[in-house]
């Protein structure tokens, strides 16, 4: 997943959840309207005063999941960086084992067989077989 979708995914969830939250609160909500019916002199100042109390709980929780989950995929991107490193290292470390068993086995295939490698393949660069 890319950046981009990251952003945009973590964007919805946080909307959503905020939502899911005022639905699910709803009822906190409406007593705060009730608790404040005589001190605001419209619906939206009673809303607005509402929203503020319980939406804050709500924009809160959702703002230290959205670090929590950024944090995560960021720890989870560094271990795999490090892994695949340590795969790179590993791969190349057993390559150049391999080749240098291999060097020695035409090496002491030649001393057996009582023949030096030809000069040229010596000069050329390219292995004997």
């Amino acid at each position: 997943m890319g950046p981009r979708q990251k952003l945009v995914t973590m964007a919805c969830c946080t909307i959503t959840m905020v939502g899911t939250m005022i639905l699910s609160h709803g009822h906190l909500i409406m007593r705060e309207v009730m608790a404040r019916w005589p001190k605001e002199e419209s619906w939206e100042g009673r809303l607005e005063n509402a929203l503020y109390s319980q939406g804050a709980f709500a924009l809160i929780a959702s703002f230290v999941i959205s670090v929590g989950l950024l944090t995560k995929s960021y720890f989870q991107r560094v271990t795999l960086r490090d892994q695949a490193n340590r795969d790179r290292q590993q791969r190349e470390r057993h390559e150049r084992l391999a080749a240098q068993r291999h060097e020695e086995m035409i090496e002491s295939l030649a001393q057996l067989s009582g023949n030096s490698p030809s000069k040229k393949f010596v000069e050329s660069g390219v292995k004997p077989r």
